[in-house]
């Protein structure tokens, strides 16, 4: 029951129409109003989604959107906890929820996450917010706020020179578990990179593990941010939307040097796209395409890698040298706050196994030496400190 659609201009790129094709006016106005504060057009989108989700169950319940209260909320909760996801799944792939035998990954569930859960009622809660300033809707927001400890507003009356208390989860918010980033181990980067068919992909996997951007970031570079003097590429920041310079590896250059030295001549031009595919008729290669090279090789290889886990191992393989910087590799990710940066200090699983195989080992070799070892003080000390001397008693 209704979907999102592309929009007709750059202040309104997606909007939810309902059953019958008619554009959500309430829905389209919030959005406009989402891209005038300076939401990225992904992030409109995926808004989108979140209140076509809320919309369809309203229908389902025969509730108007400013009749819902927190009954309504409820039962939202409870039906996306409880209801396989309506995704089309290709024949022979994995049982959802089960886990990779080779990465030890486990595959998305069937179910909606926890924290899909908590996207979406964060973004009905400020779609509320918005109506509630303009005089309409409810007369309360029907998704709770999240409170402090003692029940009052979070973070009221907060002295900036004390740190974050951090307050209880709002009502119907889940419990997200606290997972590690998981980085891909340097023989299994090596066989992923031997599956990539073209110099292009590979020029894009030694380009995402060198320099920890974003895929999409990565993928909507054009050709006058690359420098190959420097050895730099010019990235679009996610939410500051800012150009920002990250070094990469020589190889990474090598490859990309070997993929421009293919591309057609007509696809050459500082204001034009770096990445494009690779048959005819030419197009920008998206996300999509570049997830589709990346099924393929997790196919022939039997693992399930996706192109955020690059980011994840570039992270982690600087986060391992001593002499970098956090506050280096705070910037290099592009995050607003050292804290996020820190998950990458954790010890990771591989790395405990290995230390757990080690002490093993050691416990199998026994004792080191074959002399016991000796209690008391050692002869050959006392002589030096006394003075005694052979024939005298000690």
């Amino acid at each position: 029951m209704g979907s999102v659609v592309c929009g007709l201009d750059d202040a309104l790129p997606w909007l939810v129409v309902d059953p019958d094709g008619i554009e959500v006016a309430e829905i389209a106005e919030y959005l406009r109003h989402a891209v005038a504060t300076g939401f990225s057009v992904s992030s409109v989108k995926s808004y989108a989604r979140g209140l076509l989700r809320w919309l369809r169950f309203l229908w389902a319940v025969d509730v108007v959107w400013d009749r819902a209260d927190r009954a309504e909320i409820r039962e939202f909760v409870l039906w996306m906890r409880s209801t396989p996801k309506d995704r089309p799944r290709r024949a022979g792939s994995p049982e959802p929820g089960s886990v990779n035998a080779r990465t030890g990954k486990r595959y998305l569930a069937a179910k909606f996450a926890p924290a899909t859960i908590n996207h979406n009622l964060a973004v009905v809660g400020r779609f509320y917010d918005y109506f509630l300033e303009q005089g309409r809707g409810p007369l309360r927001n029907p998704v709770p706020p999240r409170t402090s400890p003692q029940g009052g507003r979070a973070d009221a009356y907060h002295n900036p020179m004390e740190p974050f208390v951090a307050g209880r989860r709002a009502v119907y918010r889940q419990r997200v578990p606290r997972t590690q980033p998981r980085a891909i181990p340097d023989r299994m980067f090596d066989e992923l990179f031997e599956q990539m068919p073209s110099n292009r992909d590979r020029a894009i996997l030694a380009l995402y593990v060198t320099t920890a951007a974003r895929p999409d970031e990565l993928l909507t570079l054009t050709q006058d941010r690359v420098d190959y003097g420097e050895q730099l590429v010019g990235v679009i920041r996610k939410g500051t939307r800012e150009l920002q310079w990250l070094p990469a590896s020589p190889d990474a250059f090598v490859w990309l040097r070997l993929y421009q030295n293919e591309l057609r001549r007509e696809l050459i031009a500082p204001v034009k796209p770096l990445w494009w595919t690779l048959r005819r008729p030419w197009r920008v290669l998206n996300y999509e395409a570049m997830r589709a090279v990346l099924r393929r090789a997790n196919t022939a290889l039997g693992t399930n890698w996706t192109l955020h886990d690059l980011r994840h191992t570039a992270a982690l393989r600087m986060a391992a040298d001593p002499d970098m910087p956090l506050v280096d590799i705070q910037i290099l990710l592009g995050h607003a706050h050292l804290s996020t940066t820190e998950r990458y200090l954790r010890l990771r699983l591989d790395q405990l196994v290995d230390h757990v195989r080690q002490h093993h080992q050691r416990q199998a070799e026994g004792p080191r030496g074959n002399a016991a070892p000796s209690i008391g003080y050692d002869a050959a000390d006392l002589r030096v400190l006394f003075g005694w001397q052979p024939g005298f008693s000690q």
